[in-house]
């Protein structure tokens, strides 16, 4: 009798992952046809041939080895960004401030990768990416104390913050720490033994990107198996209930803002000790904005955001090929973007695929 029960059980946890999988497939492969459709309509209606431009961005993003090597490499800070959203939004922290973050472990990482020398690679490497996190997850403590001492929303103190790490990150690459030798404002160039080793000869990929999958994986064990994330998540549904039952209400707050923020930390150390070689004060081109993209389109699910990342780096790394290919501006892009946000926020689709496979699954467990 326990034997019918267990398989009767895992029968229906099969079932239920099977939906699902059914489920978020020809949903997201409608809201692509149809995003793309709006795309393709903006370009004729401009003149041009949203067939050729297509293709130009296909081959941009995937046309040969090497470029598919650069566009996964584009998506390494913006899977390590949408990682960092997700989690803060999944555990109910609006964490606005991810390109303040960034841009705070960019540069941590940076001052250890030129400061410090005579370390060998393998001690260097680990110690600038530590920087990176450390700096990362501090720069959004103030956020919380604020928010649990005083009650401020995080809407407005992280916003904030962005401009101030922003800002004064690049009042330091001007002054105290400015390379002369540079043709634009920067910090000298990483000692040799801080830069991330290449995984494709010709191609700027790098190590970097294993590490932002490996993260995905344990951000996913983190908060669906281990006990933490458990009561995380249980606070993002409901903070009254869960303090009613005696969950750390509070302790959550404060673990996923400096978890959020130690990974697009992360993610600013492997973009200047991977691409970039020295830190910028334009080196983010909005990897934290779109970091929060990202995690909406991946609903928050830490393995939803490897293919939604591959995707926004598809796209940029294909407007710039479409752009000198045809001529069609890269705001076409930006344009699909915000189409697949409004058609994955809408969750009509969903709601009808989910129907028809559980009704279809229901049918075939019958017979």
């Amino acid at each position: 009798m326990m034997n019918l029960s267990r398989k009767s059980a895992l029968n229906e946890r099969w079932k239920h992952m099977l939906l699902e999988v059914l489920t978020q497939t020809a949903n997201y492969a409608v809201i692509l046809l149809l995003s793309l459709l709006v795309g393709a309509l903006v370009i004729f209606a401009s003149g041009k041939d949203p067939i050729a431009s297509y293709q130009a961005i296909w081959q941009g993003a995937f046309g040969n080895p090497i470029k598919f090597a650069d566009t996964l490499d584009r998506s390494t800070v913006l899977m390590l960004s949408g990682l960092a959203a997700a989690l803060a939004f999944r555990t109910n922290v609006i964490n606005l401030g991810l390109e303040g973050q960034l841009y705070a472990g960019a540069f941590a990482s940076a001052l250890v990768g030129f400061s410090v020398q005579g370390l060998p690679k393998h001690i260097h490497i680990p110690l600038c990416l530590l920087a990176g996190i450390v700096a990362g997850g501090l720069w959004g403590l103030p956020v919380i104390i604020l928010k649990l001492r005083w009650g401020i929303t995080e809407l407005v103190t992280t916003l904030m913050l962005n401009y101030i790490a922003i800002r004064f990150s690049q009042y330091l690459i001007a002054f105290p720490f400015k390379d002369p030798l540079a043709p634009m404002p920067g910090t000298p160039v990483l000692e040799a033994t801080a830069r991330l080793p290449k995984l494709m000869k010709g191609s700027v990929l790098n190590i970097g990107f294993i590490i932002a999958l490996v993260m995905a994986f344990v951000i996913y064990w983190f908060l669906f198996r281990s006990k933490i994330g458990y009561e995380m998540r249980m606070v993002g549904y409901n903070k009254d209930f869960s303090a009613a039952v005696g969950i750390p209400v509070n302790r959550s707050a404060v673990l996923a803002m400096l978890v959020s923020g130690a990974l697009v930390g992360l993610g600013g150390a492997v973009v200047i000790m991977g691409f970039f070689g020295r830190f910028l004060g334009s080196f983010s081109s909005g990897y934290g904005w779109d970091g929060m993209m990202i995690a909406l389109l991946a609903q928050n699910h830490p393995l939803g955001v490897i293919p939604a990342s591959l995707f926004y780096a598809a796209l940029a790394n294909g407007a710039l090929a479409m752009q000198s290919a045809t001529g069609v501006p890269q705001t076409v892009v930006v344009m699909v973007k915000g189409a697949t946000m409004l058609f994955v926020t809408v969750k009509v689709f969903a709601t009808f695929f989910k129907r028809r496979f559980g009704k279809w699954l229901a049918s075939t467990s019958d017979a």
